[in-house]
């Protein structure tokens, strides 16, 4: 993103946790979480953190998150429970907390797909401020599969309780053993046939 103290940084855990030692607060609103810590790969570069905004999805979520949830994604978001904010770590304290976990793993799975959603920037339209349209014209899976990620959080945070009191909450009081990314997973019998055709049938 951007490496000026007043730029906005956007919902959910969109940076790795590397980076938030470094970073201001308003650019390090979702660093860590699953993406460095979960899933078990290799940290991402603190460099996607530094690109404009105009080489960036995080303006699209931020635009999304906004217009579906009424809330400014900055103010309301930043430091949200244990995921929402810097470090993720421990158990999501409510469902807007597991919202953001989800996120994280949604981007995660990209980032072991090759995909770099952070800067990956996509087309997309709101209408009426309710409905959420990813574009036909995003060419590639990747530009496709982060407007997704991006929808599904902003509908779950539209369909969640607020908890003020889970507002700029201190991750070091995050406890709990952490969600594995696997929890989002189909079953392994669910997913065989996702991907396997039936065979075609004999001939009478």
């Amino acid at each position: 993103m951007w490496v000026m103290h007043h730029t906005p940084c956007f919902v959910g855990s969109f940076l790795p946790s590397s980076c938030s030692a470094s970073l201001p607060l308003s650019l390090a609103l979702g660093c860590g979480g699953p993406v460095s810590e979960m899933a078990g790969s290799s940290q991402h570069p603190c460099s996607l953190a530094v690109l404009p905004a105009a080489h960036s999805s995080l303006l699209n979520l931020k635009s999304m998150v906004e217009a579906i949830t009424g809330r400014n994604a900055i103010l309301s978001f930043v430091g949200y429970g244990c995921f929402c904010g810097l470090g993720g770590r421990g158990l999501p304290m409510d469902e807007v907390d597991w919202c953001c976990h989800a996120h994280d793993c949604c981007y995660q799975k990209l980032f072991d797909q090759g995909c770099h959603p952070y800067v990956d920037h996509y087309e997309h339209a709101i209408e009426n401020n309710a409905t959420i349209v990813c574009s036909e014209l995003n060419k590639t899976e990747c530009d496709k599969q982060t407007c997704e990620c991006d929808k599904s959080l902003a509908l779950c945070l539209q369909s969640q309780t607020y908890n003020e009191e889970h507002r700029n909450y201190l991750n070091i009081y995050c406890h709990g053993p952490t969600p594995n990314c696997s929890i989002y997973e189909p079953p392994q019998e669910e997913a065989a046939s996702i991907h396997i055709s039936p065979e075609p049938s004999a001939p009478p």
